[in-house]
């Protein structure tokens, strides 16, 4: 409980400190402010799944108190023809009738909002999958490692399952953050292979390394792969290998080629489509999907570097943190705690880098800077005050 009140209370103060704490680890030289790794984790929400609720499971929750209700009417109708009372519970009726009600001013919220769920403990937490094969109700806690130590620069936090979009936004924050003016390189596993989003990375200047995400139903016959038709610029159309034009229809972003008459009549049609006719979709963001693809095959071991990076800071969190599962609810205080998180891992780092010797020297100038915020917003004194009492009993200890 105390633990719980002492990350609520100090939620700003947790997200600044880690900043500081960031510069300070990049003042020392620790940072190769070049090539940083980015990936997302799933953290387990202060809120069980028997709390969260989709709009089909609204749904069945009331068709099941509404058969119960119709049993019981039932009961209360033949009650008032026979000539002996039988036993009904009223007390049981009016409780499902306000679960009911309960239920519907629910489903009634998810159609105002728009939403497909809600959580009732925490409102911000999102059903996710897991890496047991399950779903929980989680957070999407994104982190950005730097290749010279493995230090973390940048967090952030989300309630969107998938990692697409998250790219360019933490290379964002990281260029701000350590104020990086030239091209950063950011490495990515194949759930940030977005088109939209590498081309928003390359507007800004972040160089991509991104797996890419394997393609859905291969053609029967290689000679019919989409590198084996012949595309004419000027009159805007496809030529496939055996001779015919596919023509461009729609008026969509995307470019879509494709012709149903004589792919339908076609004798090579068993070899080029398992569907009635082949269709060529070519995505605006084609240009930028092939870049990063040519620059990610150009670095493999570059790419493999990404694993060992970022995924040692989620284990250890985990693992040998308790950082499984937030105690905190709602976005801005997730948010605070996972600042806490990633603080405490890079302490451990930066003892294991420099020695408590060394880290105490630059700790010295680093609770200067702690105390100068404490005097802006008396807030934050017990939280900088209690970070560095766990510095001097983790260097006693160490």
């Amino acid at each position: 409980m105390q633990k719980t009140m002492f990350r609520r209370k100090n939620v700003k103060a947790f997200q600044k400190v880690f900043r500081e704490f960031v510069l300070l680890l990049d003042g020392s030289g620790l940072l190769g402010k070049e090539v940083f790794a980015v990936d997302g984790t799933k953290i387990r929400a202060s809120n069980n799944k028997k709390m969260h609720f989709t709009k089909k499971k609204i749904e069945q929750r009331i068709a099941r108190i509404d058969e119960k209700l119709a049993s019981f009417y039932m009961d209360v109708e033949k009650n008032d023809k026979a000539e002996e009372a039988l036993p009904v519970d009223m007390e049981v009726i009016q409780q499902l009738e306000a679960r009911k009600a309960e239920f519907q001013a629910r489903l009634e919220t998810l159609v105002k909002t728009g939403e497909n769920e809600m959580s009732v403990v925490d409102p911000d937490a999102r059903l996710m999958g897991n890496n047991r094969g399950g779903v929980d109700v989680s957070y999407n806690v994104q982190s950005a490692v730097d290749e010279k130590h493995y230090l973390v620069v940048e967090v952030n936090v989300t309630n969107k399952p998938a990692d697409h979009g998250q790219l360019s936004i933490m290379g964002k924050r990281i260029r701000k953050r350590l104020k990086i003016k030239g091209k950063i390189v950011l490495l990515g596993d194949k759930g940030y292979y977005n088109g939209r989003d590498l081309r928003r990375c390359h507007k800004n200047k972040l160089t991509v390394i991104v797996a890419k995400q394997k393609a859905g139903r291969e053609v029967p016959d290689p000679e019919y792969k989409l590198d084996k038709f012949t595309y004419t610029e000027g009159p805007d159309y496809f030529t496939c290998p055996a001779g015919s034009r596919l023509s461009r229809t729609g008026v969509t972003e995307a470019r879509v080629y494709e012709n149903k008459k004589v792919c339908g009549a076609c004798g090579h049609r068993a070899k080029c489509t398992a569907g009635k006719y082949r269709r060529i979709w070519i995505s605006p963001y084609q240009k930028a999907c092939r870049d990063v693809d040519e620059r990610t095959a150009a670095n493999p071991d570059l790419y493999r570097k990404r694993q060992m990076m970022v995924e040692h800071p989620f284990g250890t969190i985990k693992r040998t943190m308790n950082g499984y599962y937030f105690l905190l609810r709602t976005m801005q205080k997730v948010r605070g705690e996972v600042a806490l998180l990633f603080l405490a891992y890079n302490l451990k780092r930066a003892i294991n880098i420099l020695g408590t010797g060394g880290l105490r020297q630059r700790l010295s100038a680093f609770s200067s800077v702690l105390f100068s915020l404490s005097a802006k917003k008396p807030a934050i004194v017990t939280a900088c005050t209690v970070f560095m009492a766990r510095i001097g009993y983790l260097e006693t200890a160490l």
